[in-house]
C-alpha cells in the first residue's frame, strides 16, 4: 500500500513497453528536463522501449495499480565494479503519494542482491523531488555539487531507516 493505494512493484518486460512510452510522453517539459537534462530529448520512443528489456547490468522496475503504470525506477551498471546509475520517474499525478521512494527502495535492494554497492546519479540541485525520494529511501547519501548538478553517491552497504526496516 502507498498512500492508500495498493501498487504492485514489479521488473519491467517487454510487453510494458508501450506503457514505459506513455509514462514519459506524459511527463511535463519540466519532469523531463529534471530526468534527461533537456526538455525534449531525442530518441525517446526508443529509450524507453529498451529499458523494459530485461538485459545484464541494468534493472528496471515498475510500479504499477490497476494495470497503470505509475513509475519506473531502473539502474544500469558503471565502468567502475560494484557502482551502478540510478533513475526514478513518477506520473505526475503520483507524485508525493510514496511511490518513488517505493520503487527506489525496492531497486537498492534489488541491486544489493547483484551485487552492487553503491547507486549513483546526477541531480539537478533543484529537482527537490528526486533529492526527497533519494533522502527518504533510508540510505546514507553524499552529494557533491557541480555547478547545477549535484552528483549524489547512495551507499547500499551502510542500511539506516527505511532500508533497514523493510
Amino acid at each position: 500500500l502507498v498512500d492508500g493505494s495498493v501498487i504492485s512493484l514489479r521488473r519491467l518486460n517487454p510487453s510494458d513497453a508501450g506503457k514505459v512510452v506513455h509514462l514519459y510522453e506524459s511527463m511535463t517539459d519540466e519532469e523531463r528536463y529534471f530526468r534527461f537534462f533537456a526538455m525534449h530529448p531525442a530518441g525517446l520512443d526508443g529509450w524507453a522501449r529498451s529499458i523494459a528489456e530485461p538485459k545484464n547490468g541494468q534493472y528496471s522496475l515498475g510500479a504499477f495499480s490497476a494495470g497503470k503504470l505509475l513509475g519506473v525506477a531502473n539502474y544500469v551498471a558503471c565502468p567502475d565494479p560494484g557502482d551502478a546509475e540510478v533513475a526514478v520517474v513518477v506520473a505526475h499525478a503520483e507524485h508525493l503519494r510514496g511511490v518513488g521512494t517505493a520503487l527506489l527502495h525496492r531497486l537498492g535492494k534489488i541491486a544489493k542482491a547483484n551485487g552492487f554497492h553503491r547507486l549513483v546519479a546526477d541531480v539537478l540541485w533543484e529537482n527537490h523531488l528526486m533529492l526527497q525520494v533519494l533522502a527518504d529511501a533510508g540510505w546514507p547519501c553524499t552529494r557533491q555539487l557541480d555547478g547545477s548538478v549535484l552528483n549524489i553517491e547512495v551507499d547500499l552497504d551502510t542500511e539506516t531507516g527505511l532500508a533497514a526496516e523493510r
